[in-house]
């Protein structure tokens, strides 16, 4: 949204329940429709995003670690399924100190249809070699979860208080990996 403002533009969608969970291209063609516009602004978008990278460690959630580090050391095999660009996912797991909990990391650039399409865990299922029945996805978004339900998992949402994302679809929703650690620490 910074961007758009640093451009003068208003998005046509703008909104948390219509983009987190989404692709970068999904998440482009709700915000600026017209496909001409939005090939001319992508190129900038592309500057702006490169010289204003997230400080991901800035916004990590304290005790999403200790839940990783948790599950990793109970014997669990961990995987990201993410719907954003692989760069991106592996720098945040490099900057975040998550490198060597996962056994997979898939972006849903490598997956015919991204989310809310429940391909990108079924291929993660598949890389794994796990039955969907004995998988946990964790989620935060109404894309994501309708992703692992309709790939069979079993989904718990992280609800944060400053979203308003609709999360009934989960199985389990908990107000934070705080409730996740405690949870998974009975």
């Amino acid at each position: 949204m910074d961007f758009f403002d640093s451009v003068g533009e208003v998005p046509k969608a703008s909104g948390l329940d219509d983009l987190v969970g989404r692709s970068l291209d999904d998440g482009w063609k709700m915000m600026v429709p017209d496909r001409n516009k939005r090939e001319k602004l992508m190129p900038e978008f592309i500057k702006y995003w490169k010289a204003n990278n997230i400080d991901f460690p800035k916004y990590v959630n304290p005790y999403v670690l200790e839940v990783l580090t948790r599950l990793k050391a109970d014997g669990n095999v961990l995987a990201i399924a993410s719907a954003g660009v692989i760069e991106e996912i592996d720098r945040m797991v490099l900057e975040c100190g998550f490198s060597g909990l996962f056994d997979q990391i898939i972006s849903g650039e490598s997956v015919k249809h991204n989310k809310p399409a429940p391909d990108i865990y079924i291929e993660s299922v598949k890389r794994l070699r796990i039955n969907a029945t004995r998988c946990i996805a964790i989620e935060d978004s109404q894309h994501g979860i309708a992703a692992a339900k309709g790939a069979g998992l079993t989904t718990w949402a992280v609800h944060y208080p400053e979203y308003h994302i609709d999360q009934t679809a989960a199985d389990i929703v908990f107000n934070g990996f705080e409730d996740i650690n405690r949870y998974i620490t009975k």
